[in-house]
């Protein structure tokens, strides 16, 4: 149905089909009913050349009809062409309407009485049935049955004789009354098209939806079967460390050296997970509207070097020239939302990028700035250019290196949601086997001053702190301790909301920090634990740690007034919480 006109210029199409496919009836009947009438007219007695005459003009309307109709046949797609089509049926009717009403002042002969009844009877069946061929559109009726009725109705009036005059308000009343029922059957019909058009509509959009849910549903397979590659290649990797370290450590063969090299190998490898739920945490918590935006002004030169930090290394090991160029540019954005988004396009970039290399630049553009990342990798065709920002899409080049680290799908579909949700606009364009553009259009922001750049960057990460875990699984205690111990901070376990409560009233005055869990035993959440740590000490700086991105869990800890941190969390982003300045 996308190819159709709006509504009411649809409805107006169908009226107009449904009006030719009866002219072939129309045109029988009227030849039939026009012969039969010029038959009895000359029996009784009326000048053949009158007579002869009007039936001829008849049936030269009739030949035009009949022409009418077949060229609307050739045409009828055209809907362009349906007003054009309505105003020449329209015509056509009152042209027929003024050769039957021609009858009244040919053959009106109250002398004559045969003669009068066969008129009345003439017009009387021939504006009864054309409500039946002319009542889809009601205007072509109209258009008929005034012509048709009104001459005799004012000949019978204007004789004066009482019969005559009983016979013309007749004939009046006969003419409102067949015009009301042709009024209701034009509207039946338009009401059964409408219930029509919604039907086709609602076939068509269950259609689309059902065409999209598959297409979604392949999508999603396609997805799992690349993410369950790419996280089984590091979980393969950390099963096969950990039986080696343990091995190693009870034969005491486990040196300083050996113990880093496979402590980096296995970051390596939780690291590569990491990002890969991350990918996926990121699309989940946009579309949960979970990411609140704190736009501000931003200077572009650190953003830009962090990201371009990020890939440094992949792009050095294939031997790949990395440039920034940042244009001493500010801009107004979400300073996290803004990373994301240039950390997708560049790690992209690098990813797909074999030989030349990769630039990342800011530019102004009027009132605004484009940061564009630039590669000379191996682009997308024309055919799927447009397909970018979809879930899951890959271009179908993506691998043609079995070398190539395999993406999923997702990075544009996280760009796009971020670009929404900070009102910036994206463009890209393309070629095969020379490369790729990627630009986001950003407001220009203003310039704060160096000094309090500086402050807002480097918040101090020496303090020593207190810090209460809440989680009910006693290896992630068990980890969170360690990795505390190894800052240097104090860390209080428990495992349950009755142990933390213990927790923080043995230590009054104590804790500066607490990672609470959302999901604990017996139905308990985090929540209700992070209020009653709050009673003890009103400015504990409490984080709820989830893997849940569910919108109404995000919803009942931004309610809260919490800080919230995902599974897997960063260790950095952990560590700058805990060390914040409060």
């Amino acid at each position: 149905m996308l190819g159709l006109p709006p509504p009411k210029d649809r409805l107006l199409h169908e009226q107009v089909r449904l009006l030719v496919r009866n002219v072939p009836a129309l045109v029988m009947g009227t030849l039939v009913l026009a012969t039969g009438t010029a038959a009895l007219l000359m029996m009784n007695g009326q000048p053949v050349s009158r007579v002869t005459v009007w039936l001829g003009l008849m049936v030269v309307l009739c030949a035009a009809r009949w022409s009418m109709a077949r060229l609307h046949g050739r045409t009828q797609d055209d809907a362009s062409q349906t007003v054009r089509w309505a105003r020449i049926l329209v015509a056509s009717s009152a042209i027929g309407g003024l050769l039957w009403g021609a009858l009244a002042w040919l053959f009106f002969t109250p002398d004559q009485p045969y003669t009068l009844v066969l008129v009345a009877m003439v017009l009387a069946a021939i504006l009864s049935s054309a409500t039946q061929s002319l009542g889809p559109y009601f205007p072509a009726h109209l258009a008929f049955g005034l012509p048709c009725a009104l001459p005799f109705a004012l000949r019978c009036l204007l004789t004066g004789e009482a019969q005559l005059l009983t016979l013309g308000v007749l004939t009046l009343v006969f003419l409102m009354m067949t015009e009301l029922f042709a009024r209701r059957i034009a509207v039946a019909i338009e009401e059964a098209l409408q219930l029509r058009f919604e039907n086709e509509t609602l076939a068509e959009r269950l259609s689309s939806e059902k065409e999209r849910a598959e297409t979604a549903n392949r999508a999603k397979t396609r997805f799992l079967a690349t993410a369950s590659h790419d996280l089984r290649q590091p979980i393969h990797a950390m099963s096969l460390f950990v039986p080696a370290l343990k091995r190693m450590a009870q034969e005491g063969r486990l040196s300083a050296p050996v113990l880093g090299d496979m402590a980096d190998r296995m970051q390596t490898a939780l690291d590569t997970m990491g990002q890969l739920l991350n990918r996926l945490l990121d699309v989940s918590r946009l579309d949960a509207g979970a990411v609140q935006v704190a736009m501000q002004d931003l200077a572009l030169e650190p953003l830009l070097s962090a990201v371009v930090d990020e890939v440094a290394a992949q792009a050095q090991a294939k031997g790949l020239r990395l440039r920034m160029h940042d244009g001493d540019l500010w801009v107004y954005s979400d300073p996290a939302v803004l990373h994301t988004m240039l950390s997708n396009l560049l790690s992209n970039a690098v990813r797909y990028t074999e030989r030349g290399g990769v630039l990342v630049a800011a530019r102004p553009r009027g009132a605004g700035v484009d940061i564009q990342v630039w590669d000379t990798g191996i682009g997308i065709s024309q055919q799927e250019i447009e397909r970018v920002p979809e879930e899951f899409f890959q271009a179908s080049n993506a691998h043609a290196d079995a070398s190539q680290s395999r993406g999923l799908g997702l990075g544009m579909a996280i760009v796009q949601r971020s670009a929404q949700l900070i009102g910036a606009r994206l463009s890209w364009r393309s070629e095969l086997g020379r490369g790729s553009m990627f630009a986001i259009h950003l407001q220009r922001g203003q310039s704060v001053g160096q000094d309090v750049e500086r402050a807002l960057q480097s918040p101090g990460h020496d303090h020593v702190c207190t810090v209460l875990v809440v989680d009910e699984n006693h290896d992630i205690l068990a980890a969170m301790s360690m990795l505390l111990r190894s800052w240097g901070h104090a860390p209080l376990l428990a495992a349950s909301a009755e142990a933390a409560d213990h927790v923080a009233r043995s230590h009054p005055g104590r804790l500066d920090v607490a990672l609470v869990d959302f999901h604990l035993t017996q139905g308990q959440n985090g929540l209700s634990v992070a209020t009653s740590l709050r009673l003890l000490r009103d400015d504990l700086a409490v984080a709820i740690v989830t893997g849940d991105t569910s919108a109404e869990v995000m919803e009942a800890v931004r309610s809260a007034g919490l800080e919230v941190m995902h599974k897997p969390v960063d260790p950095a982003m952990l560590q700058q919480f805990i060390t914040r300045p409060r």
